[in-house]
């Protein structure tokens, strides 16, 4: 992160949550991906779609399977297990803040979370990142909407992200659809979702973290 948000980060344990429709129409590549919450079955062949009743073969192209959940109400912390010097370029940082204890500082969130009167049920999720080939199958069930909030595509995938997650009340239900790529915007769709932001206060985080200046 940029060196000005330490102070807050170490004394305070602010944390800047934002939720994938925010990513989703993040401009920049390198954080920004119009996929955020979503799976995308690519398969490099032609699909042929039928009807399942009486085999009548309906349309045949370029299509895409997607798996998707509602963006606007999954919001998202994002760490890395890797201290890169790359990844201060990428994200234009000047700081690291290293975590000492995962433990104590998942814990910590957990009990924050856990006081949210508008929180999902399931509380605090936080995981590894799955990446995945959208023309291979995938190494994860994409029917679970709790696990498209950690995938992505294998581009972001040297970023090597641990995410903290956390969805509204009515987050995690499952949307399916088959669309063609030809005609199907992504951005655009990304477009339509509402980026929001929340800060969260987990506790001092001194004796728990270390930091690190370029």
């Amino acid at each position: 992160m940029p060196s000005k948000y330490a102070d807050g980060f170490v004394k305070k344990g602010d944390l800047l949550f934002r939720n994938l429709s925010y990513f989703r129409q993040y401009e920049d590549n390198r954080r920004g991906d119009p996929l955020e919450g979503f799976h995308r079955d690519n398969p490099d062949n032609d699909i042929t779609i039928s009807d399942p009743k009486t085999g009548r073969v309906l349309s045949k192209g370029d299509y895409s399977f997607l798996n998707s959940t509602n963006t606007d109400l999954i919001n998202v912390f994002c760490l890395s297990t890797q201290h890169d010097s790359k990844l201060y370029e990428e994200f234009d940082s000047d700081c690291c803040i290293e975590i000492l204890d995962p433990n104590e500082f998942i814990k910590k969130t957990k009990i924050a979370v856990k006081k949210l009167i508008s929180a999902h049920k399931t509380g605090l999720l936080h995981r590894e990142v799955i990446y995945y080939q959208d023309n291979a199958p995938a190494s994860f069930d994409i029917k679970n909407p709790k696990n498209l909030a950690f995938a992505k595509g294998v581009y972001y995938q040297h970023q090597q992200e641990y995410r903290l997650v956390f969805g509204n009340k009515k987050a995690f239900d499952l949307v399916q659809q088959i669309v063609s790529n030809g005609s199907y915007d992504f951005i655009a769709e990304a477009k339509k979702g509402i980026p929001k932001e929340k800060h969260m206060y987990i506790g001092k985080l001194n004796g728990i973290v270390k930091v690190h200046y370029t």
